[in-house]
């Protein structure tokens, strides 16, 4: 578990007080859920911020939860980021399920007009369990696999690289706990696979199990546009890490996201 602690741990409880206190459905979706499901290896931004959805039915329903946020002791940033709170040092964002302005599941947001495609935020607040964030604090925080939906979402949304890297950190590090002997059994039964990538080649079979029938086909036609190790996405993701002309690396990723696919089939 990351070590969580000071303005963000102080702010989670409010959050996780407030919600309940208000009976608003919520949970954790961002990179603070590989930290606390895997390892917190992932990164040190896990420990200053938390995403979060709620389940709302308005805008005007979003702005009385933000007025009374502020009244609590968050603040707003001054830029577009119509979805950013602060707690002191800790930052929240906070994303509103249920208001559809635009065709399908479109979140727009009403000050900037940015579009938010929200496949795979219906499921958030069926599959979310509650996990320890920091000592007893429990919220419901989304399964891996489920993040890694969402951050496909998310990349395809914004074009963002570090949502690329929460990606591939799941993809490398993926395993049910209590299951270790599935990675070692797969390495010799699925043809191609390696102890290093049978967990991607999980995390696929698990997506596929699991995801509903239009968040499967977007996460499908990403990964098959992905057709060998120079493809942008993987530039993208070696340029996060500053690792672009590490040959080995590269081929790592792509064997990744390979195994990956082939647990989607």
């Amino acid at each position: 578990m990351p070590k969580i602690e000071g303005d963000l741990a102080e702010a989670l409880c409010v959050l996780r007080d407030y919600f309940e206190q208000r009976q608003i459905p919520f949970a954790l979706v961002g990179a603070l859920v590989p930290a606390l499901l895997l390892s917190s290896d992932i990164g040190a931004r896990e420990t200053r911020d938390a995403d979060h959805v709620i389940k709302l039915q308005s805008w005007a329903a979003w702005r009385d939860v933000i007025a009374e946020l502020e009244g609590l002791g968050f603040t707003r940033g001054h830029g577009e980021e119509e979805h950013r709170l602060y707690f002191r040092t800790a930052e929240i964002d906070l994303i509103p399920f249920g208001i559809f302005d635009g065709p399908g599941e479109m979140l727009i947001w009403p000050k900037s007009g940015n579009r938010m495609n929200m496949t795979g935020f219906r499921e958030v607040f069926h599959y979310a369990k509650p996990t320890e964030v920091t000592p007893g604090v429990m919220l419901p925080v989304v399964p891996l696999w489920l993040f890694t939906i969402l951050k496909v979402v998310a990349y395809l949304d914004r074009q963002f690289p570090r949502d690329l890297h929460d990606l591939v950190y799941v993809l490398e590090h993926y395993e049910p706990v209590g299951q270790s002997p599935r990675r070692f059994d797969l390495a010799g039964e699925v043809d191609g696979l390696t102890y290093e990538t049978a967990g991607a080649f999980l995390l696929g079979r698990d997506v596929r199990l699991n995801a509903s029938g239009k968040a499967m086909d977007l996460v499908e036609s990403f990964i098959d546009h992905i057709t060998d190790e120079h493809h942008s996405v993987i530039n993208a993701i070696l340029r996060e890490e500053n690792r672009l002309f590490l040959d080995v690396r590269r081929q790592a990723i792509f064997q990744l996201i390979d195994s990956f696919r082939k647990g989607l089939a």
